[in-house]
């Protein structure tokens, strides 16, 4: 049997790491920290303190974002980097990511409390029935959108310019730019702006 090993990489002891597999491992290493860190902060204290330790994590946070409260960021090691936020939005406490696959956001989105974006589903088979093949897919949220306390976000969707979700409202299409959304009603708010 051939090893595909390099003599550098055969040397090593099976506890230790490639150096390249734990340089990718630590953001998620640094994401728990920063959670035990802001865990026993109040939500409203420590937002520009809160900022820097997501870009540290290796989030691309815009300008004046801020988080109250610190989300929880779910993915493999190193996923942190694709979540991507831009400049102005606001983001309420305990927001969820799923990033299994990228995450961007515009500029001036407001994101109530406990929102989850969730990139992760599963295949099917026959149009109904899950296969459990995960089929992670990004989601994109377009500048000015409002997302309502506890909607959710499944993979594969784009809200819209100026689009609002509103509350507990599951979003698993697209939401076309200037409409609101709420539960299965859609109301175009492109009249009254």
């Amino acid at each position: 049997m051939t090893s595909l090993a390099t003599p550098a990489e055969g040397s090593r002891t099976s506890g230790e790491a490639a150096p390249a597999e734990a340089a990718r491992a630590a953001p998620g290493r640094r994401v728990r920290a920063a959670e035990l860190v802001f865990a026993a902060v109040p939500p409203f204290a420590l937002n520009r303190l809160r900022g820097a330790a997501l870009r540290a994590c290796g989030v691309k946070l815009g300008r004046h974002s801020a988080f109250w409260g610190m989300p929880r960021l779910f993915g493999p090691p190193g996923s942190a980097s694709r979540l991507r936020i831009g400049d102005d939005c606001g983001f309420n406490d305990a927001c969820r990511f799923d990033l299994d696959e990228a995450i961007h956001l515009g500029d001036h989105v407001s994101v109530g409390q406990q929102v989850s974006f969730l990139t992760a589903g599963l295949a099917t088979d026959f149009g109904y029935r899950a296969s459990g093949a995960p089929r992670p897919a990004r989601i994109v949220v377009e500048d000015g959108a409002w997302l309502g306390a506890r909607s959710v976000l499944l993979g594969g969707v784009t809200v819209g310019r100026g689009a609002v979700v509103g509350a507990g409202v599951v979003v698993s299409s697209d939401v076309p730019p200037n409409m609101m959304l709420t539960g299965a009603q859609r109301i175009s708010l492109a009249k009254w702006r």
